[in-house]
């Protein structure tokens, strides 16, 4: 006996067999992450980026030198465990930095407002299902000796 489909099957059949494929593309593109490249420019971002992935990777000479001397001072004044002198910790979370906007003040150029949104996502759970979660934040940076640096204690927990 030889089966025969007719067009209606055959679209159906060939739709399925479109979205599939999409799928397949979608969740391989999207899955990817980005490899963490530190930033070179000199724009009221790059401390912000630069200090992000150094957290990340667990380099805190270089998430240091992303800061102005007035915060050093302030956490190297605190006895104990401090974000800048040990391993942080973020758990099993996974992180991404996302930039929102970059307002540099209207009075003093050598400041800015660097808007940006940090996306966590967590494996676990029933039927490990994991989370995701975002928190939008603001911090200053200022210009010293010539670069911008982060001019407030945001450590990108």
């Amino acid at each position: 006996m030889k089966l025969k489909l007719d067009k209606f099957t055959w679209i159906v059949l060939a739709l399925v067999a479109i979205l599939l494929v999409a799928a397949v593309v979608t969740v391989s593109r999207s899955g990817a992450q980005q490899p963490l490249e530190y930033r070179t420019d000199d724009s009221p971002e790059a401390p912000v980026v630069n200090a992000f992935i150094a957290f990340q990777k667990g380099d805190m000479a270089v998430a240091r030198r992303q800061y102005s001397a007035q915060v050093l001072k302030e956490v190297d004044s605190v006895t104990g465990y401090g974000p800048l002198r040990g391993e942080p910790y973020y758990g099993d979370a996974s992180r991404r930095l996302r930039l929102i906007e970059t307002n540099v003040d209207d009075q003093n150029p050598d400041r800015a407002y660097v808007s940006f949104a940090i996306d966590n996502y967590s494996t676990g759970g029933l039927f490990n299902q994991g989370q995701t979660w975002s928190t939008d934040r603001v911090v200053e940076v200022i210009r010293e000796d010539g670069a911008w640096k982060i001019n407030a204690q945001e450590f990108f927990y």
